[in-house]
């Protein structure tokens, strides 16, 4: 995802800390302000991020950032669908061993919660990842 920030500081190590507000979900497909979560997000709180300075940018610059969508994106699928598809797993699978109605609910809470413990094992080990936004281009 690319989007508009500003240069606040640039570090010895070809880092550069850039203020960037966050984008509303729709901000991509329309820049009406008429929706209210367009109308809410005008208020959105701006984030420090450290980003790579492939473009030599200075202080004060405005410049154009990327974020690796992909893997926010990836992060973002198996946290919503590892419980949902673990549960139907377990239903299946207590179903095709011939346990009652309540056994395969119950083995499919159980991928549920499993698939829960999962998504709460990937959200610890993206904080040791933070995404990695990149200085792409100066300009808005």
């Amino acid at each position: 995802m690319r989007q508009s920030a500003q240069v606040i500081q640039i570090t010895p190590n070809g880092y550069a800390q850039v203020k960037v507000r966050r984008a509303s979900a729709c901000a991509s497909a329309h820049n009406c302000g008429s929706c209210d979560h367009c109308s809410m997000m005008e208020n959105a709180p701006e984030i420090i991020v450290n980003a790579v300075n492939s473009c030599n940018a200075q202080v004060g610059d405005t410049v154009m950032v990327e974020s690796e969508t992909g893997k926010v994106l990836g992060a973002a699928a198996l946290l919503y669908l590892l419980p949902v598809i673990l549960f139907f797993a377990g239903y299946v699978l207590g179903n095709s061993l011939d346990w009652a109605e309540s056994g395969a609910i119950a083995m499919g809470g159980a991928g549920f919660a499993l698939g829960l413990f999962g998504a709460w094992c990937l959200d610890r080990y993206r904080r040791n990842r933070p995404v990695t936004y990149r200085i792409v281009s100066h300009g808005a």
